[in-house]
Formats: structure tokens, C-alpha cells, sequence
């Protein structure tokens, strides 16, 4: 496994599998952005194409994950995991204070993912996505000087997440 920055020349490639994944997003926009930061993935480090990516902007001392996304026939091989964990070394290095996110509440195996990284949920968002409507979790980790997790009960009680 190969995580790593987005190279320019995999703009086309991220975008396709943006699409794949089911993410409306205009990646070469996203690149263009300043706050925006792109990591990729590749389940062999041969591959030629990325197998997964991860979006996220720095806003002041916080991180927002925009979006994540694994080729569907490299799921379940650590992907997200390996670029999550290059989001907090990356946290890490800037001393960042928060990193937050939104899942839909029905994606209990990415919400479980981000709660083995110490994420808690800070609020619903009903009807926050749509094609097809369903809510939002908002969920964030809190970091301390030294990168490391601060503990931090939900704010929301009674979410299966």
C-alpha cells in the first residue's frame, strides 16, 4: 500500500474515480483551491492509477474532510484507513486543533473508521444530503498541541454510529 499528495498529472484519474464513488466533485476546482489538500492511494504500489483519495481543506487551525473515496473493487483493503492516518501525521505538522466531517448515517462502516480515530459525533444534520435525502452526522477530533486525541463524549445521544 502507497499513500502520497495528488500529483497534478492524476487530476483526470481522481476525477473519475470521484465519479465512480458516487462524489459530485469538480476536481480540477478543488486542486485549484488554496485551502484544498489531495492524498492518494494505491493498494499496489504499481498501480498507474489511484485506488483512493481523500479531500480535505485547511481552514485556520482546523482540517474539513471534503470528501473520501475507494474504487469500489479495492474496498476493505485498509485505504481509507492509510489516508486517514496521513490526515493526522499531516494535522500533526500544521497543529491543527480540530479535524471535522460529515458521514451519511447510514455509512455505519466509514463512521466506524472514523471513530477508531477518536472522531465523536458533534451533531445531526437532518436532511443535510441528498440524491437520495438522508441526514448527516457531523463528527470531529479534537487535537492537542502534540497531535494527540483529545477524548471527547457526543454531543448527541441515542445515534447508532
Amino acid at each position: 500500500m502507497h499513500v502520497r499528495p495528488m500529483l497534478p498529472s492524476e487530476v483526470t484519474s481522481v476525477d473519475a474515480l470521484a465519479r465512480m464513488t458516487g462524489q459530485k466533485l469538480n476536481i480540477a476546482e478543488e486542486q485549484a483551491r488554496t485551502l484544498s489538500r489531495f492524498w492518494v492511494a494505491n493498494a499496489e504500489e504499481a498501480s498507474t492509477e489511484p485506488d483512493a483519495f481523500l479531500l480535505v481543506w485547511v481552514a485556520a487551525d482546523e482540517l474539513h474532510v471534503i470528501s473520501i473515496g475507494t474504487r469500489p473493487s479495492a474496498r476493505r483493503k485498509g485505504l481509507a484507513k492509510a489516508l486517514m492516518g496521513a490526515l493526522f501525521d499531516y494535522a500533526k505538522t500544521l497543529q491543527s486543533r480540530l479535524i471535522l466531517l460529515e458521514v451519511r448515517r447510514s455509512n455505519r462502516a466509514a463512521a466506524a473508521l472514523y471513530r477508531s480515530f477518536g472522531f465523536s459525533v458533534a451533531r445531526l444534520r437532518k436532511g443535510y444530503y441528498s440524491d437520495p435525502e438522508e441526514d448527516g452526522i457531523e463528527m470531529l477530533v479534537a487535537l492537542d498541541a502534540q497531535g494527540r486525541h483529545i477524548a471527547m463524549p457526543d454531543e448527541v445521544s441515542g445515534l447508532e454510529v
